[in-house]
């Protein structure tokens, strides 16, 4: 039986802002943590936001989130459209109320030798099952921002020939160094990949929203608000703690993203 869902608010100019868990919350804290989001509901809401957790806990997501207005969904979903033992195929997180799958962060690509087309045939599966992909890129080392451009939009683009033009996309741009590094990257270097993702959606129909991640903290937002056009951020760590989570959101709401226009040009 298929859970009702919480609408990913995909279309501008309402921001978008997200955590993926991946598993620093411990299962047994993991009631308490999702409870801490439902008591912030009314402001997260107001941001878009979203979090993306492990299959196993997408049952106790679904309860402690219902009626919350929280969106959620998968941290990855298979490739294959047939059933492959020990995957989690983008129907069933459907069928868990999802929203959305992340797919290509940056540790399955580094540890489990994920490429580019295997990033875009789990893009195709998630649209298939009506999820968004929130599709991660990002250069692996420091380089200048010409080339994390380059690099980005090269990872982009199999997702983007793979998916129906009107199909939404999230971009979630993580540089792999930023966070090792304690450093998130400055607005002229995410400037430069969000000038290349434009170049490479214009004339697509459908929406494709940019978000940053890698050490964001508070003052991450107001820092790149200054040669950017972002639509949000991922918070990462920054979102486990309910204090810090709720600084973050607070900036975004204070700075709001404008309306974004979509592919063609039009206000989506």
């Amino acid at each position: 039986m298929t859970a009702a869902r919480a609408p990913l608010p995909i279309h501008p100019p309402v921001p978008l802002a997200c955590n993926n868990t991946k598993t620093v919350v411990a299962p047994w804290e993991f009631r308490d943590w999702l409870g801490a989001l439902r008591d912030q509901a009314e402001l997260l809401r107001a941001a878009g936001y979203f979090v993306m957790v492990p299959a196993l806990m997408l049952s106790l997501t679904r309860e402690v989130l219902s009626g919350t207005g929280i969106a959620y969904g998968g941290q990855d979903c298979a490739a294959e459209s047939e059933s492959v033992t020990g995957e989690t195929p983008a129907s069933h997180l459907a069928d868990f109320g999802c929203t959305c799958v992340m797919l290509g962060q940056q540790q399955r690509r580094q540890l489990r030798g994920e490429d580019d087309t295997t990033v875009a045939a789990k893009a195709a599966r998630a649209c298939e099952a009506g999820l968004v992909p929130v599709v991660c890129a990002g250069e692996a080392e420091r380089c200048s921002p010409a080339e994390a451009a380059e690099t980005v939009a090269a990872q982009v683009r199999p997702v983007m020939d793979q998916l129906p033009a009107t199909a939404p996309l999230v971009v979630l741009y993580e540089p792999h160094w930023a966070s090792p590094a304690h450093q998130a990257a400055d607005a002229r270097h995410v400037g430069a990949v969000q000038r290349g993702l434009d170049a490479l959606r214009a004339g697509r129909p459908g929406v494709v929203r940019t978000l940053y991640g890698g050490a964001v903290t508070p003052g991450t937002w107001t820092a790149l608000r200054d040669g950017t056009h972002l639509d949000g951020l991922h918070l990462g760590r920054a979102g486990i703690d309910a204090a810090v989570r709720a600084e973050v959101v607070s900036e975004i709401l204070a700075d709001p993203p404008a309306g974004r226009a979509g592919g063609d040009g039009s206000v989506s």
